[in-house]
């Protein structure tokens, strides 16, 4: 069964840290067009042969390039790849999601050698997946799916955060994750969480992404939300963010995934959804109820289904005067049945 603690996914280079030193791959790839050119095809195919080999050895196997290329390759992996600089707000976003039970995982495309995190942000992490490990680049949906399946988190409540519009947002949402991009920085995250507050105990999902414009109204797109609206258009929902509540709505789009909105007001940064309110319809409506004591009636002269479709259509009128009308109809129906029988 998938934790249903909130999950934060979140990048590492460019979103946590940044380097002394070009990155290695950056590094490789420059090598390599210097000395024969590449093409982006083949630009594409050496940067995820470097992303996804485990050490420097495997990598060198993967490359199918000339003796000489593989040299340079190796001189290049064999350099200092220079400190980790950790980013302003980095280790107190990390830290304010741990302290109201968020866990934290990186996500990162890693090649080898790649050092561990600084320890200021080490501290605060659940796990660390890296491309390295599971042989596939971020950009690819099926590094999300994998995670999905193997990360034992439930995708209604995991938030994906980095800098890079592939890796960090089409990919993951092509696999059900919504995402936050933080290209200006990670205080407002931060803030955002921590006026949401922990989670719920009724909470079923987190609605966190970025807001964007969408036929007039500030949305967050909800990919996570799919299954709200697999047989509907729209679903109403409640949410929670600290000390603010409201409802919103979750509607499926022609073009793109599910999007969630505010009904009558723009959803805070993070908001939890809530679990609907039970609703039964078969309990007895507490007019309903007077009336039948006061006349001395009752419901158990009918059949289940004939109860149960009689309380439904008291449930199912909008309009109290259509309660009215459908009350006194059942109650008039329970009189005759006492006074006359039932019919033959």
């Amino acid at each position: 069964m998938a934790d249903p603690q909130p999950v934060l996914l979140i990048d590492a280079g460019g979103t946590l840290i940044t380097r002394t030193r070009p990155g290695l791959t950056a590094r490789v790839v420059q090598a390599v067009r210097q000395a024969q050119g590449l093409t982006v095809k083949e630009e594409s195919r050496l940067r995820e042969v470097i992303l996804t080999a485990a050490d420097p050895d495997s990598c060198l196997r993967a490359l199918d390039m000339p003796s000489d290329i593989r040299t340079l390759v190796a001189e290049v992996l064999a350099e200092d790849p220079g400190d980790a600089v950790v980013l302003p707000g980095a280790e107190e976003l990390l830290r304010t999601a741990t302290e109201l039970g968020w866990k934290v995982v990186v996500t990162s495309n890693a090649g080898p050698g790649t050092p561990d995190l600084p320890d200021e942000l080490g501290r605060h992490l659940s796990g660390v997946v890296e491309s390295r490990y599971c042989g596939l680049v971020k950009e690819d949906p099926r590094f999300w799916t994998r995670l999905i399946e193997t990360g034992q988190f439930d995708p209604r409540m995991a938030l994906v955060v980095g800098d890079n519009e592939q890796s960090d947002r089409r990919a993951p949402a092509a696999a059900g994750l919504q995402s936050r991009l933080v290209v200006n920085g990670l205080a407002s995250l931060t803030e955002d969480l921590g006026a949401a507050g922990p989670l719920p105990a009724d909470a079923t999902a987190v609605v966190a992404g970025d807001h964007v414009g969408w036929a007039g109204r500030d949305i967050v797109v909800a990919p996570h939300l799919d299954a709200l609206v697999v047989r509907v258009t729209r679903a109403r929902v409640r949410y929670s963010s600290g000390s603010v509540s409201g409802t919103a709505v979750v509607v499926k789009r022609r073009s793109g995934p599910p999007a969630v909105f505010g009904h009558q007001a723009q959803l805070p940064g993070v908001a939890w959804l809530l679990r609907g309110r039970e609703r039964s319809p078969y309990r007895i409506p507490a007019s309903l109820r007077s009336l039948l004591e006061e006349k001395d009636l009752s419901l158990d002269v009918l059949s289940a289904s004939d109860r149960r479709h009689a309380l439904s259509m008291i449930h199912e009128a909008r309009a109290d005067s259509t309660v009215s009308e459908r009350t006194a109809d059942l109650v008039r129906f329970l009189e005759d049945r006492k006074e006359y029988g039932a019919p033959s």
